[in-house]
């Protein structure tokens, strides 16, 4: 077995026309248990040996060809080959990464395709969905923002409700808030005060399933981050405390039906200061439902529906019933009538 080589192929040929992962070197025989990482794709693993040896006898010489003595052989991931000499049990996951396979490749790995090690994209990214076509080869992440109606971490499915809204912050400060909801994470809204907020108007009551914030160096982040959801500019403070803490995460995942959402910083001092570079509320507009919000809600439905399946949140227009409003009749109701004679 001195001297043999493991490949890995897309096709069976041999020899092998594929990948050399590992060539044992001489002299000496190969130790009995050895582990082999290699990262690459392929169909086949191949253990190939056509050396052999030459032995000197008596004079005499003569060539023997190789003779192999596999005990065991296991394929973790992508591949950690380990093999036991003088059986073979495959455990491949495509499309996965780690020590268990336990964690997915980034959707957006060209092929789903990632190394097992750290989860790095092996053939590059895709940036359908990012700003300027530019995307981390490794790790898949937008680099400088997303496309209209994107935001990170949601560029695949469902919308980011925030790029239609209207987006305000108090005071109104020196960069624009709409520097928050352009897609380019690179340019932030300023602002300063003794009490700051940021507003989204969505315009129309939605349903919300969560949120990405990302915010600035500059911004005050030592006290308590609230983010608020209500149905009007003016009570935001009385509505739906939707995060309440002292670190606010990248993410934060709810389930809720309003019009206006409403972030405020902790309160510092003197001044409280606020630097909003992406704000992103994933979500359908009222009217769509599904994974990209290219579904139409009901037509009877009295408000948004639900993302998953179409069914009205907020009970059916008059006449109608069921989840989806689509039962009943809508028959007339008369209760004056005025008749005028001449």
């Amino acid at each position: 077995m001195d001297g043999f080589k493991l490949y890995v192929t897309n096709t069976s040929t041999i020899p092998p026309d594929g990948y050399l992962c590992y060539e044992d070197p001489d002299p000496g025989f190969p130790n009995i248990i050895q582990t082999i990482p290699c990262n690459q794709l392929g169909k086949y693993v191949i253990y190939y040996d056509d050396k052999g040896s030459t032995e000197v006898s008596n004079g005499n010489t003569r060539v023997i060809g190789p003779i192999v003595e596999l005990c065991y052989v296991a394929i973790n991931g992508g591949l950690i080959i380990n093999m036991v000499i003088p059986a073979i049990n495959f455990v491949v996951r495509k499309s996965f990464w780690g020590s268990n396979c336990q964690h997915n490749c980034a959707e957006d790995c060209i092929g789903r395709n990632c190394f097992p090690g750290n989860g790095s994209c092996v053939w590059g990214c895709i940036p359908t969905h990012c700003l300027n076509d530019f995307c981390d080869k490794d790790t898949a992440v937008c680099t400088i923002g997303c496309k209209e109606r994107r935001t990170e971490h949601i560029v695949n499915s469902v919308d980011n409700i925030a790029s239609d809204g209207l987006v305000s912050q108090y005071p109104s400060g020196g960069q624009s808030a709409y520097m928050a909801n352009d897609g380019y994470k690179k340019t932030c809204s300023k602002t300063q005060g003794t009490i700051v907020t940021f507003q989204v108007d969505l315009k129309d009551k939605s349903i919300v399933t969560g949120l990405y914030i990302l915010l600035g160096e500059g911004t005050t982040k030592e006290g308590y981050h609230t983010v608020y959801a209500s149905n009007n500019s003016n009570t935001w403070n009385s509505g739906k405390v939707l995060y309440n803490g002292t670190v606010l995460p990248t993410e934060i995942s709810f389930q809720e039906v309003f019009s206006f959402l409403t972030y405020m910083p902790p309160v510092g001092s003197p001044l409280t200061e606020l630097e909003m570079c992406e704000i992103g509320i994933i979500g359908c507009p009222p009217t769509h439902y599904g994974p990209l919000c290219n579904t139409t809600c009901p037509p009877n439905c009295n408000g948004p529906c639900e993302l998953d399946v179409g069914d009205c949140l907020l009970g059916c227009t008059n006449g109608w019933t069921g989840n989806r409003c689509d039962g009943g009749d809508n028959n007339f109701f008369i209760y004056h009538t005025f008749i005028a004679f001449r």
